[in-house]
């Protein structure tokens, strides 16, 4: 699961719609206060209203620095007649299924309701049909207004799509009650009935339809759910007074605005149907396979993608040193990664020693990172005063006291601290002993070598840090990032904000290398499809996005916008 896009209209500095393609290591450059941030600040902000229908947040669920000031401060030039607009698509390519959408990935495949239904047409049953059987990729947009009348945002419209087609919106006015679903897309084709013309089998389903399409034609009635459930459509409930138009429509049970629950199931509801188009001729009641049909379709994409937002690792641009005598906290709790305490706390936890084992792999290694310093867990028996182990030293100590000594000394708590060996002067030292840039990186390494899947997010990974240390981040990240688990699948993806140019040098020579089969043992590959470099400029229309394409040489092949990256040249020239 991988965030393979975003889209942003009248969102801080974002005036007119932007789309933002992200690969598995996405690179956002440009000046300060250029709205490089505004990426991250719109994920912050889909989070806050899919998890908690929050339109308003100032202080987010991902903590740190992170302040979004609420709909004031978020919607562009602030003004209030504007709708805030962000979408989210999430490719699902490397899935087989999801929990999600279990129409989709097999479960119900016996009921008569579905059958025949691409939606649920499962791999192996029929690989001819269809180049894939599962869905590939997820969107899920959210439109967010002001209302003058209640002097607060609500959520107008929340809409879904599958496979890069709308599949339906839910939208409601400012008013309790009155969300409704609309645009329904009876077209596409997870809802088209699976048809092979040349399959005997098929031979009794082709019979059953009044005007049998030719092969290979797209006909949109040609749907179970069109000729059977859909086709109560012009009998559901619509409010003509809030919406126009004859489009389908069911009205949706949300607390306010056109967000359902979406930690529960879709509540619709059908007002004064003829009870007789309920039922199938197997009986299996057409409400049953309305109502499921619609919780996949509208709340299963939003899902997915709140699944992934929650999985985020949010690593902000000012790391926390942690003091001496640091106690981890115990508790799980995400919104630590913004100051980089969380990663401390994992390597206090891992009893193993693996994170450690792993972080200090790539922390010295000449051929990585290249520091002169190792993590250590140091222990420490500490013997408190007054006790009876400090009556025995102060009395002074006898022969006799040898046994009792043994025991109290034995009984004594161990304390754990994780310190930082300098190999060179060969002495312990604590992180708030060493440079700050060593202190600063260790929260960038610990998120990227842990388990910990989905997208991570980084602000400023240089901070402080060596040139030479630099690059060295940048095979970090391609080994995070791109084939990282023991299937060959990445199993996180990076977005980083930073001003490095030493870390985009690095990535481009590991393309170069790459297709020039010249990688240096143990160096990861790379290629141009696992980068997107994001240029950010701010101008009087608005901040917009370039995408600078890479070639398989490791060369731009778009030009950079002129006053970055230009120094250099100008310097030596």
């Amino acid at each position: 699961m991988r965030l393979k896009r975003i889209e942003i209209e009248n969102f801080k500095g974002v005036g007119a719609p932007q789309s933002i393609d992200l690969k598995p290591i996405t690179l956002l450059f440009g000046p300060n206060s250029a709205g490089k941030s505004t990426i991250l600040q719109a994920l912050h902000y889909f989070r806050e209203i899919l998890e908690r229908n929050n339109p308003d947040p100032d202080q987010t669920i991902a903590g740190g620095l992170i302040d979004l000031g609420g709909f004031k401060a978020l919607v562009h030039n602030h003004e209030f007649h504007r709708p805030i607009i962000i979408k989210l698509v999430i490719d699902l390519s490397a899935e087989q299924g999801s929990e999600w959408l279990p129409l989709n990935s097999g479960a119900s495949i016996d009921d008569e309701a579905f059958k025949n239904l691409g939606v649920r047409y499962i791999v192996g049953e029929n690989t001819d049909l269809k180049d894939y059987a599962v869905v590939q990729e997820v969107g899920v947009a959210v439109e967010v207004r002001w209302s003058d009348q209640l002097e607060r945002p609500y959520v107008s419209v929340l809409s879904t799509e599958m496979d890069g087609e709308p599949v339906a919106s839910i939208k409601s006015p400012p008013q309790e009650g009155r969300a409704i679903v609309t645009d329904f897309n009876f077209s596409h084709p997870l809802l088209q009935q699976i048809v092979d013309f040349d399959d005997p089998i098929d031979d009794e389903i082709v019979d059953g339809l009044d005007d049998a399409p030719e092969e290979g034609a797209d006909d949109p009635f040609n749907s179970p759910l069109a000729g059977e459930v859909w086709e109560l459509s012009r009998d559901l409930a619509r409010d003509t007074t809030a919406f126009d138009g004859d489009d389908f429509r069911v009205s949706v049970d949300t607390e306010f605005g056109a967000l359902p629950d979406i930690s529960s199931s879709l509540a619709s509801d059908l007002r004064d149907p003829d009870v007789s188009k309920f039922e199938l001729e197997s009986s299996t009641p057409r409400v049953h396979a309305l109502s499921t049909m619609l919780d996949e379709l509208l709340l299963g994409p939003p899902r997915i993608v709140a699944q992934h937002l929650n999985q985020m690792t949010y690593v902000g641009p000012l790391r926390e040193i942690p003091a001496r005598s640091y106690r981890p906290q115990l508790s799980p709790d995400e919104s630590r990664w913004a100051q980089g305490l969380a990663a401390w706390d994992l390597l206090y936890t891992d009893t193993s020693g693996r994170l450690m084992e792993t972080v200090n792999a790539w922390l010295s290694d000449d051929e990585r990172i290249g520091s002169d310093y190792r993590l250590e867990d140091v222990a420490f028996r500490e013997i408190p005063v007054p006790s009876r182990i400090s009556t025995l030293f102060e009395r002074g100590l006898t022969e006799d006291d040898l046994g009792e000594l043994q025991d109290l000394y034995e009984a004594l708590s161990v304390r754990h601290e994780i310190s930082l060996r300098d190999f060179k002067k060969g002495i312990l030292v604590a992180p708030s002993d060493v440079g700050v840039g060593i202190s600063q990186m260790i929260p960038v390494l610990v998120g990227c070598l842990s388990d910990r899947a989905g997208l991570m997010a980084v602000e400023q990974p240089e901070l402080h840090i060596h040139p030479a240390m630099q690059v060295g981040l940048g095979d970090l990240f391609i080994s995070s990032a791109v084939g990282s688990d023991e299937s060959g699948s990445a199993t996180k993806s990076l977005l980083i904000e930073t001003h490095s140019e030493h870390i985009i040098l690095r990535l481009l020579r590991r393309i170069r290398e790459t297709s020039e089969r010249e990688l240096p043992p143990g160096a990861p590959p790379m290629s141009p499809d696992d980068l997107a470099v994001i240029y950010v400029q701010s101008d009087e229309l608005g901040v917009s996005f370039s995408h600078l394409r890479v070639d398989e040489e490791g060369e731009f092949i778009d030009r950079w916008p002129r006053g970055f990256f230009e120094e250099r040249s100008e310097e030596l020239f």
